[in-house]
């Protein structure tokens, strides 16, 4: 797992409001110290943080495209080594960059969450910020630091909640000249629903600098190679083979969400004994376990027909729709009693023509 070993050293938490009437900015409300967090409080945000992070919910790897004075990553970069103090300080225009960012009414004002710790195996350092929407009522400004407490352990303590974004800069080699050498994420459960994508685009690009990655068709043609691979080497039955990959064209070509999991194709189709064996096959492989851009440009006519092949010179050719609603295939016993298994086709329509 990408997110695993994740040790977090230093919370700090501000409060950010929606804009007023005119569209100004309303200053932010600071934390004038660093949060102290219980054991329980910190271990459940670890837990929700790599959870949220893995491959089974909406996480991007994005590029970074902005990374120039004043941008998120130069003051993330500046906030790996510093001190408590200036750590503190940083932080603050981290929520100014997010004040600013939030440019529409509509969005939300909520708590902004600056974090920052090292991370997987071998560890490197990195910063994390989420935006989490509040309960109503709360202000950080009246209910002082044991309410912010509160608010962390309820955010990250009920799975079911899904009010927060969380961006993460991972810093593996400063030495490199910007961007290279830092890899950004992000998590919203909302990035992968069409109507809402345009609300997130404050968050990753106008505040984190970050941009919707673009191997979208590789990668997407690679998910779609893989696990047709992985199906065909199965010991699963013919039939029971033949609908999981009629199920693979139907989520590559015709699944209406912009990004996808391989995760999600496993959980959804996949019998519960592979998918295991399925997540550790594409691990293997060195597949994403991030979210794709569902992308099928490069996949030319591979989408549109599908071809069985029945020994060394006989092949069926037919759209997934038409194999599937039209055409039955079974498996019988050879005539002559040796060999293999024959094959029947019994296709519900006429013969109409030939080449």
């Amino acid at each position: 797992m990408l997110f695993e070993n994740l040790n977090i050293s230093r919370v700090v938490v501000h409060e950010i409001f929606q804009r007023n009437e005119d569209r100004s900015i309303r200053s932010p409300v600071f934390a004038d110290a660093l949060e102290t967090l219980s054991t329980e409080a910190m271990g459940a945000f670890r837990l929700r943080m790599t959870d949220a992070l893995s491959g089974q919910s909406q996480s991007l790897q994005m590029r970074v495209v902005r990374y120039g004075a004043g941008s998120f990553l130069e003051l993330a970069e500046r906030l790996i080594d510093t001190s408590n103090a200036d750590f503190l300080v940083g932080s603050k225009q981290v929520a100014n960059k997010l004040a600013e960012a939030q440019m529409a009414r509509r969005i939300p004002g909520g708590m902004l969450i600056v974090f920052n710790g090292r991370v997987g195996a071998p560890a490197v350092p990195f910063v994390g910020v989420i935006k989490a929407e509040t309960q109503a009522g709360f202000r950080r400004s009246k209910d002082g630091a044991k309410a912010v407490v509160e608010f962390l352990q309820n955010i990250f303590l009920t799975p079911a909640t899904r009010l927060y974004k969380i961006g993460m800069m991972l810093f593996d080699d400063t030495a490199k000249p910007k961007p290279d050498g830092r890899r950004a994420f992000v998590f919203d459960s909302n990035i992968s629903v069409s109507n809402r994508e345009a609300a997130a685009a404050y968050f990753y690009e106008h505040f984190l600098g970050c941009a919707l990655p673009s191997d979208g068709p590789y990668e997407t043609a690679r998910f779609f190679d893989l696990t047709k691979d992985f199906i065909r080497k199965s010991d699963l039955e013919p039939e029971k083979k033949r609908d999981l990959i009629d199920s693979l064209y139907v989520f590559v070509r015709d699944d209406q969400e912009p990004t996808f999991t391989a995760d999600q194709f496993g959980s959804r189709y996949l019998p519960l004994e592979l998918q295991d064996t399925y997540s550790d096959f594409l691990e293997a492989k060195k597949f994403t376990p991030n979210a794709v851009i569902r992308d099928t440009t490069q996949m030319g006519n591979r989408l549109r027909r599908r071809r069985l092949k029945f020994g060394g010179d006989i092949e069926l050719s037919a759209s997934p729709e038409a194999l599937k609603d039209k055409v039955q295939i079974d498996v019988i016993p050879a005539e002559d009693g040796h060999g293999d298994n024959w094959t029947r086709i019994t296709i519900r329509e006429r013969l109409t023509g030939e080449q």
